[in-house]
């Protein structure tokens, strides 16, 4: 490197000297600028270590786990973040539902994702949209106004869709609105620059399964029936249900022939019906948190005849998340998509309390039981022949 800046120099002297030369006195003059550009040159050869920069931003990187929890990829999902504060000041609407990378200026960040966007739920409205700690999803109701039908006047929830929600609270260090250099072996700055999170989207509903045991099974032509004090949505930020309340409608009945038999009485048979639901309002999940009345459950059945009959009862402390028995003493934030079940049969209920059908035939059959007198005291009759 020497000689080649030796080259330049001279080069630079002797242009230096034929220009200089008049105004000069003597070859003295000519040496005092060559001094100075040797300074210039081999001063301008310190080495400097390799310095990079950031802007203040921070380029985050987040990964999205769909299958393990709610159990499938969704075509698109909003994403949501609030800076510094509960205002959720970012919206991304987007069909890579597989990761986001976004370069955010540092501070607090509070994130929120869910599958679809709000206008694509149709069973569901969306509550305190621009807050992160409060912004809820609740069930859409609609009223049965038929007078013909049973239930009239009655306000029912609409079943939910699936969602699936992941929430997340992270930082970005950085908060220089100016230009940061460092060091590029300054390992803990380049990890500050590039931020990556990992969120689990967890499922917001459950299935409610409900089993009745009949006696006089086969003179029942339908049943329908519903439930109360089901959670009418939840908490988006928290995943808690809300403690507000709705009724959901039990429509959907099958036999169920898998039920074995616990007594040797004939004409009985089991109904089942499942629904959708959020599940048990927040602070009566567990069954030691409910009483009888929490939640009353309506049967009506419509005999072969065209008759029908009306059964109720009160199932607070019958209804129960599956794995408690009654000892469970805590629910977690995890558990609000584990499934429900309800049981009217023994042990909860006696044979007698379970709903029994009177006897009934289709109109018009012809059918009729056939009853026959004791024979009385022995009489000889005479047949003609």
């Amino acid at each position: 490197m020497i000689s080649v800046i030796q080259h330049i120099v001279t080069v630079i002297w002797m242009q230096i000297a034929e220009v200089t030369a008049p105004s000069l006195t003597g070859r003295a003059g000519g040496e005092s600028v060559l001094l100075a550009f040797l300074l210039l040159a081999f001063t301008s050869c310190d080495r400097y270590d390799i310095e990079l920069y950031t802007d203040g931003s921070a380029e985050v990187e987040i990964n999205y786990d769909w299958m393990s929890r709610y159990g499938e990829m969704p075509e698109g999902m909003t994403l949501m973040l609030a800076h510094d504060d509960d205002l959720i000041s970012y919206y991304d609407v987007t069909h890579n539902v597989g990761a986001s990378k976004i370069r955010l200026k540092g501070g607090e960040y509070k994130l929120t994702v869910m599958n679809k966007t709000f206008g694509e739920y149709s069973t569901m409205t969306f509550g305190s949209r621009n807050s992160h700690d409060g912004i809820y999803a609740v069930s859409k109701t609609y009223y049965v106004t038929s007078e013909q039908i049973w239930d009239n006047g009655r306000v029912y929830l609409e079943e939910p869709e699936k969602i699936g929600v992941a929430t997340d609270t992270f930082y970005v260090n950085s908060a220089i609105d100016s230009l940061v250099f460092f060091d590029y072996r300054d390992n803990v700055m380049a990890e500050n620059i590039h931020l990556v999170r990992h969120d689990t989207i967890l499922p917001m509903t459950t299935t409610l399964y409900v089993l009745v045991k009949v006696r006089g099974i086969s003179y029942m032509r339908s049943m329908e029936g519903y439930i109360t004090g089901m959670a009418n949505g939840f908490n988006l930020n928290t995943q808690w249900r809300r403690k507000e309340v709705g009724t959901l409608k039990l429509d959907r009945w099958e036999r169920d022939l898998t039920r074995a038999a616990d007594d040797d009485e004939t004409n009985v048979g089991w109904m089942r019906c499942s629904v959708e639901t959020f599940g048990l309002p927040h602070g009566r999940e567990l069954l030691k948190q409910r009483v009888p009345e929490s939640n009353y459950i309506m049967l009506h059945f419509t005999l072969l005849d065209g008759r029908t009959k009306d059964f109720a009862y009160m199932v607070g402390k019958n209804i129960r998340y599956i794995g408690d028995d009654g000892s469970v003493e805590a629910f977690y934030q995890t558990d609000v998509a584990l499934e429900l079940n309800l049981v009217i049969d023994a042990p909860f209920y006696q044979n007698d309390e379970v709903p029994l059908m009177p006897y009934a035939q289709p109109e018009g059959s012809g059918q009729f039981d056939a009853q026959v007198a004791d024979w009385g005291d022995d009489v000889d009759v005479d047949i003609p022949m």
